[in-house]
């Protein structure tokens, strides 16, 4: 498999609860197929893999963020104040360690 970016450039896309940085970058393997390489930046190593997947499995992640948003948001019209502060996303989550 081959990447379309330079590894050594990679900036993070956002950081998650656990204060890991995250990428997402589409893998071509030999034969032409195109993956969704959802990955860890790890600092003076290569980055490591969450998750890849194809464009069945990213249809399915896409639909589930969709419907946790949807969620989310409605709690918040409805008053139910589910934000939480880097403080409180910290205490309750840790940082990731790996």
């Amino acid at each position: 498999m081959t990447y379309q970016e330079d590894a050594d450039a990679l900036e993070p896309q956002f950081i998650d609860v656990q204060r890991r940085e995250i990428i997402a970058r589409t893998v071509s393997a030999e034969e032409g197929v195109e993956t969704l390489s959802i990955e860890k930046l790890v600092r003076g190593s290569e980055p490591k893999r969450i998750m890849l997947l194809n464009k069945f499995d990213a249809q399915q992640l896409k639909d589930i963020l969709d419907e946790y948003l949807k969620t989310i948001y409605s709690k918040e019209l409805a008053g139910l104040n589910t934000t939480l502060s880097p403080k409180d996303m910290l205490e309750l989550f840790g940082e990731d360690v790996n």
